[in-house]
């Protein structure tokens, strides 16, 4: 009905509704507009790991050398936000190596996770938008991989352990492209078919400070 003098309580009760709309409707549409600025969806990094925990010895004897690592020895690790909070990854790792070399025989092995995880970002733990601590959990295979050659003679087999991995840290988004990771994790390893001192210590605590690059997300 239009404004007239005929009916002015009519003209304030319009104008009274329309100014409450508007009170409840701009907010609402101010936040559907702002981006969600702790939102990771999208974003996706590779990072590379170095453990710093674990058991490293090497030794040298006039023509004999060996190496033994325990505990984890480094990750590569690629991840992707499907979630604003979770990442899915996938990790590459060793948790150990040995080799030794005499005249006349080598030998070489190691145990290699390839792990598929979940990591959860959650919002009421970030410290700002560049920092991020989080939780993750997955499991995989563990690969058991042994090279052996004396004189002629070469002997070379593999085999896998089904296993779990656990972790919490903190991923760093130090620029755009840029970030830094601290994380402490737990490997829970099966039993191997053939054990030697590597498989009898691959289930541990570790921990690793990993250099990575990203992008996508809020950053495109």
């Amino acid at each position: 009905m239009p404004f007239t003098r005929s009916n002015p309580v009519l003209c304030i009760r319009r104008i009274a509704q329309l100014v409450a709309l508007a009170t409840v409707a701009v907010p609402i549409a101010l936040r559907a507009q702002a981006p969600d600025t702790l939102s990771l969806l999208g974003r996706t990094a590779i990072t590379f790991g170095l453990g710093l925990t674990g058991a490293r010895s090497a030794s040298v004897v006039t023509a004999s050398t060996s190496t033994h690592t325990d505990g984890e020895v480094g990750a590569l690790t690629i991840e992707h936000w499907v979630h604003p909070s979770v990442a899915a990854q996938f990790t590459l790792a060793v948790l150990s190596a040995d080799a030794s070399a005499t005249p006349g025989h080598s030998q070489a092995n190691a145990v290699t996770p390839l792990l598929f995880s979940l990591a959860y970002s959650p919002r009421q733990l970030a410290l700002s938008r560049a920092f991020r601590p989080y939780v993750s959990a997955g499991g995989g295979a563990f690969v058991h991989e042994v090279a052996d050659a004396q004189g002629a003679n070469t002997t070379d087999f593999t085999e896998t352990a089904p296993g779990g991995r656990f972790a919490a840290g903190a991923n760093w988004f130090v620029s755009r492209h840029f970030l830094v990771n601290v994380e402490a994790d737990y490997h829970a390893v099966g039993t191997f078919d053939h054990p030697d001192a590597l498989t009898k210590k691959a289930s541990g605590f570790g921990m690793l400070f990993a250099l990575g690059f990203a992008w996508g997300g809020n950053d495109k």
